[in-house]
């Protein structure tokens, strides 16, 4: 079983998009075969052999790029958590109006985090943590750890412009995350149609909730 720190050592991961060689463009294509296999059969029914045929490559230069199916496995959610992590927060670093920049934040979080292809790769990990454990630490050093830094990042610089007093950055991203994820997200985990609040409506009113608690003016101890 692979372990984060294995992944990072062997190159098997972070550097460049999830593949032992930068720019390899056959591991690049077995990252693309084993995403879609994945997605569409889950870990359990998803062989290597498949994806060596999905991705037009014989299991010998399948097993030269990734010793296994939980290394490949953990290789794609490291890459696919940064991709989506990469496209949250982004925007709203330089946006001048902090109520806009966390409104931005928190519709772009629940937009990847709550729908599509994000929603099946966190649901997808939460199968696997049992069998698997170290691929949801794996998972929270990738996606999660940069997200919460990108909305600390955002909340420092406020309160560093007099917009907010926040004390420690860090432990109030964490609370903006787990304030706007909400409902919405456990309803989508579930299976379930519709949140009893329209999403929109209640993101707005989770930003200003927030914002009454860190608003510059506020006697925080």
């Amino acid at each position: 079983m692979v372990t984060h720190a294995q992944l990072t050592r062997a190159g098997g991961v972070p550097q460049h998009g999830g593949v032992r060689d930068a720019g390899n463009a056959r591991g690049e294509r077995i990252l693309a075969a084993a995403r879609t296999l994945f997605l569409k059969l889950g870990y359990g029914e998803t062989s290597m052999d498949a994806i060596a045929r999905h991705a037009a490559v014989s299991k010998a230069t399948l097993y030269s790029h990734f010793a296994g199916k939980d290394a490949l496995f953990a290789a794609l959610v490291v890459t696919e958590c940064r991709h989506l992590s990469d496209e949250i927060g982004r925007r709203a670093l330089d946006e001048p109006d902090i109520r806009d920049a966390l409104l931005r934040v928190a519709h772009d979080f629940n937009n990847l985090l709550c729908t599509g292809y994000g929603l099946t790769m966190y649901r997808m990990v939460v199968a696997e943590v049992p069998r698997f454990p170290e691929l949801g630490r794996i998972f929270y050093d990738s996606g999660p750890t940069v997200m919460i830094d990108r909305i600390a990042t955002i909340l420092r610089r406020a309160t560093e412009r007099g917009l907010l007093k926040v004390r420690d950055p860090r432990i109030a991203a964490i609370q903006f995350i787990s304030l706007v994820r909400g409902e919405l997200h456990l309803t989508r985990v579930l299976g379930l149609k519709k949140a009893s609040k329209n999403p929109a409506d209640y993101i707005e009113a989770s930003v200003d909730l927030f914002l009454a608690g860190y608003r510059a003016g506020k006697t925080r101890k």
